[in-house]
């Protein structure tokens, strides 16, 4: 039993020894990584700075005659349910949607794009295609439509316009 204490005690000392050099090493680095990882509050889209925001800062975006809230979902999710006035406009159509909907996304307006969650890449990907296309008054909102409906936001079934989710056609 002593043999056994003995052993953890020393595993126990060499493992706060290790930690306290990489933890030194790490603080006199030139380039020293953050000891907690903060998530970054932006990201950059062909040279646009596009901030990730919640959905309770959005929620202070609707109705704003200048902001438009575009719905990267798939189309399924998006007739289901949206973001009350969202244009749709989702990645794996967004070439062949845009010029339906690019009447109602002034380059001068501020779009807030959304998906499903903080974990859902397809926003980020609509507002990179957007970047190219010249929008530079951009924000994503991370939380994504779930948290949005979780406050109790807003939402509609039916598109604002007949342009915004026209059906495909065969």
């Amino acid at each position: 039993m002593r043999n056994v204490l003995s052993v953890c005690l020393k595993a126990l000392l060499i493992a706060v020894a290790a930690s306290a050099i990489g933890l030194a090493k790490n603080h006199l680095s030139h380039q020293p990584l953050p000891i907690v990882y903060t998530p970054p509050g932006h990201v950059v889209l062909s040279g646009v700075v596009v901030p990730f925001i919640n959905e309770r800062e959005a929620r202070r975006y609707l109705g704003d005659p200048g902001t438009i809230f575009v719905d990267a979902r798939l189309e399924k999710d998006y007739s289901a349910s949206h973001v009350k006035g969202a244009v749709f406009l989702e990645p794996g159509s967004k070439e062949d949607r845009f010029p339906l909907v690019q009447p109602l996304l002034p380059e001068d307006a501020r779009l807030i794009l959304y998906c499903y969650g903080p974990e859902c890449p397809m926003a980020e990907e609509v507002a990179a295609f957007l970047a190219q296309l010249g929008y530079k008054h951009m924000m994503i909102m991370t939380a994504g439509f779930k948290a949005w409906q979780k406050q109790g936001y807003p939402v509609e079934k039916e598109p604002q316009h007949a342009e915004a989710a026209p059906k495909k056609q065969d």
